[in-house]
């Protein structure tokens, strides 16, 4: 490690709890995750806690103030995978097909929370591609982060901002 980047993780404590390589592998794992459709992995890298967020507007700060597309608790989560894996799930046959790109990978600054949680932001593009019809969806994320006892990565918060929030969207059959 550089002086550079030892001046660097020291200055973030996010960065000694977490840092920038562990957290892009994390978030490159659960998106292969997604398009191998090992749903049931995925929902096992949240946290007993964790919320999956898709809001309607990018500069929406409350889930529960204004609709959102999707907040959905660990519960909640579980049931909409058990739906998606179910093989007598009309929607989902054929099988849809994902392909989950994610880049720009950083740490925020000052994120390091007193539960010892950091926030990791990216850029995703998701093509998805069932029964001859193709959608693109792209945007940004933020993952809220933290390690358990055992020592592994589990996400305590994924907020997913569409670019296209605003428009009319069918059902979304692959989490983003």
């Amino acid at each position: 490690m550089t002086y550079t980047a030892l001046a660097m993780e020291q200055s973030n404590p996010c960065m000694a709890a977490i840092d920038s390589r562990e957290a892009r592998d994390f978030l490159y794992h659960e998106a292969r995750l997604l398009d191998r459709g090992q749903f049931d992995a995925w929902l096992d890298l949240f946290d007993e806690d964790g919320i999956y967020w898709v809001p309607t507007r990018s500069e929406q700060a409350d889930p529960l103030g204004m609709p959102s597309i999707i907040y959905e608790n660990k519960d909640v989560l579980a049931m909409r995978v058990s739906r998606l894996m179910h093989p007598r799930t009309y929607s989902v046959h054929p099988r849809p097909r994902t392909t989950h790109v994610v880049g720009n990978v950083h740490l925020l600054d000052d994120t390091a929370a007193p539960d010892g949680s950091c926030a990791v932001a990216s850029v995703f593009m998701v093509h998805e591609y069932v029964a001859e019809r193709r959608r693109l969806f792209s945007g940004l994320c933020e993952h809220r982060l933290r390690r358990d006892a055992a020592g592994k990565l589990r996400i305590l918060a994924k907020r997913v901002d569409l670019v296209d929030a605003e428009a009319t969207h069918s059902a979304f059959l692959i989490p983003f």
